[in-house]
């Protein structure tokens, strides 16, 4: 094609095909504002519909009755507030409580729980390798007591019930009492 001029050939094709191109993407359009509102839509001035007020929750009177027997059950198995004591908790099963600044040392575990067939106690220090202090099952209806050793730092002191039956008027109690050195 060289040799017969078709350089110039070439060169007229190319111009005369960028040209055809050019021309058929001029007209199309190309959507920017995709998204954006036009002048025309306005923002609804409409409030937002109010929320239904619910009544309070309300305890049926057989649970409320249930569970203040349990608790006083619970009370009288765990028996008078030792001097020594760090941590309590009297409340329904089921609940975790943490302490900070525990103090390096022997420590007695008391726990009692009525209106269930049993409970785990579990005592932990989660800043701790191995956190984990003391797994107790303890049978409701006595008193159960352990001596467990904390390091320096917070510990947390978990309930949970051992049975898929449920007991909304169950209690227990729990005390962390720190025992004398030796």
């Amino acid at each position: 094609m060289v040799a017969a001029g078709g350089k110039h050939r070439v060169r007229a094709w190319a111009t005369l095909i960028a040209l055809v191109f050019s021309a058929g993407l001029a007209g199309c359009e190309v959507a920017d504002d995709v998204g954006v509102p036009g002048p025309d839509t306005a923002p609804t001035a409409r409030p937002p519909a109010p929320r239904p007020t619910l009544p309070p929750p309300t305890q049926d009177e057989a649970v409320a009755a249930e569970a203040a027997k349990n608790t006083a059950v619970v009370q009288r198995l765990l028996g008078p507030r030792p001097k020594n004591e760090v941590m309590a908790a009297l409340t329904g099963i089921g609940f975790r409580q943490t302490k900070q600044g525990t103090v390096k040392g022997l420590y007695a575990v008391s726990v009692a729980c009525a209106g269930t067939p049993t409970a785990l106690v579990t005592v932990t220090q989660p800043d701790r390798r191995y956190g984990t202090r003391l797994t107790l099952k303890v049978p409701c209806g006595r008193t159960v007591e352990a001596s467990v050793k904390l390091e320096s730092g917070p510990t947390t002191v978990q309930v949970d019930p051992l049975s898929t039956e449920p007991a909304p008027g169950a209690a227990v109690a729990i005390r962390l009492e720190r025992l004398p050195t030796p």
